[in-house]
């Protein structure tokens, strides 16, 4: 199938999911305990992506396709992250197969439903579990390029078997994704985008932030603000739509929450833990050490010079994304934008886009490609449908 088409099968895919958006956002909501506000959102975006996929035609014009792309989907952002994968993937003339996470089962019947006409290009996996389709997609010969996500022993896991594949995509733990604030930049403005960011979804992103590094100096009005920003945010049933997030109901994720607690050493100042019910929890922090952690926790910890704020970021293997407020040294800089995948200065957006490069370094991500019989492995951001095709 020529590439327009392509575009235009995945317009149509986009359009399907479209029509099923508040089955799809109920979904959401009665499965993982997502805000109908969020889910909404996700869904649009993930159309928006499916809709524009003409935009990447420049990237993938030219390669080759691997042949079958295999992946399993996790359990926050589902049908944004099938719009990257599947719609990455078929963009480059592969077929897609994935599976989705046992913990939303409802979009995975709804997408089963609305994309039945598109099994020559997109299937997904139906009748067995995650452990199983991997198994058998290692097992597959079709299949030569393979997506997974999860954590660090998930990614140890699946680097053994390279064998089985040409190309394996892991996107790994995001650790504990830093913020260092400092001079230069509106207090206010900066406390509110983290109180926002950092309980986006119940921070159950992988880019949400986890820990601040804020100037001594301007710490009493970063926390007079921050705390503004986390009072207002409102936990309970996720289908009202004043609800910013619901339910943590992804048991791993909660145990993440319970020994981050126990390890992040300081004061909790916010937050409460009830089973499943979470409210934003906030740590005046002495220390903070170097966790995989998802859901609703943030550490604050004060620094005395720019160097300490950046050495702090920096002591992490997880080097998936940092946000930077204020003006910093050249040299702060350019470490900073070495060391990790992603970086934002002074960012004011809610939502990452889905177009663009994407990923981590060290342990927060990587890609193992076979190149001439040797097994190459490199990190930081990809572009996917980049990535999902061979080089002409």
């Amino acid at each position: 199938m020529e590439i327009s088409k392509r575009v235009k099968l995945l317009r149509t895919v986009g359009e399907r999911i479209e029509r099923r958006k508040e089955d799809i956002v109920r979904g959401f909501a009665e499965d993982i305990g997502v805000a109908v506000k969020i889910g909404s959102a996700e869904v649009d975006m993930t159309v928006d992506y499916l809709k524009t996929m003409d935009e990447e035609v420049p990237w993938v014009e030219g390669r080759k396709p691997y042949g079958v792309v295999g992946g399993v989907l996790p359990y926050d952002a589902s049908t944004m992250m099938f719009a990257r994968l599947a719609g990455s993937a078929v963009l480059g003339s592969n077929r897609a197969y994935v599976s989705f996470s046992s913990l939303t089962p409802s979009t995975k019947e709804i997408l089963l439903e609305e994309l039945k006409d598109f099994k020559d290009w997109i299937r997904i996996n139906e009748g067995s579990d995650n452990r199983e389709f991997s198994k058998r997609c290692c097992d597959d010969p079709d299949v030569r390029l393979f997506y997974i996500s999860g954590g660090d022993e998930v990614g140890r896991l699946f680097a053994q078997r390279i064998h089985c594949f040409d190309k394996i995509i892991f996107a790994g733990p995001s650790g504990m994704p830093p913020c260092i604030v400092w001079d230069g930049y509106d207090v206010e403005k900066a406390a509110r985008f983290v109180a926002k960011r950092a309980f986006l979804n119940g921070g159950q992103y992988c880019t949400t932030i986890k820990r601040v590094y804020v100037k001594k100096d301007l710490m009493d009005d970063f926390m007079h603000y921050l705390l503004e920003g986390v009072d207002r945010i409102k936990v309970g049933d996720p289908l009202d739509p004043e609800v910013d997030y619901g339910p943590i109901k992804a048991k791993r994720t909660r145990v993440l929450i319970d020994r981050a607690l126990k390890k992040v050493k300081g004061k909790r100042i916010r937050g409460r833990v009830e089973g499943e019910w979470i409210t934003p929890i906030v740590i005046l922090a002495e220390e903070i050490p170097d966790l995989e952690l998802f859901g609703p926790l943030l550490a604050v910890q004060f620094v005395e010079t720019e160097d300490e704020a950046f050495d702090r970021a920096l002591d992490t293997r997880f080097r998936h994304i940092v946000y930077i407020f204020g003006d910093i040294s050249e040299r702060n800089r350019k470490r900073i934008l070495d060391g990790f995948g992603m970086v934002h200065f002074n960012p004011e957006f809610t939502f990452l886009p889905l177009r663009g490069p994407y990923g981590g370094k060290m342990d927060a991500g990587w890609v193992l490609e076979k190149v001439d019989g040797e097994v190459v492995k490199k990190d930081g951001p990809i572009i996917y449908c980049v990535e999902m095709t061979r080089p002409a």
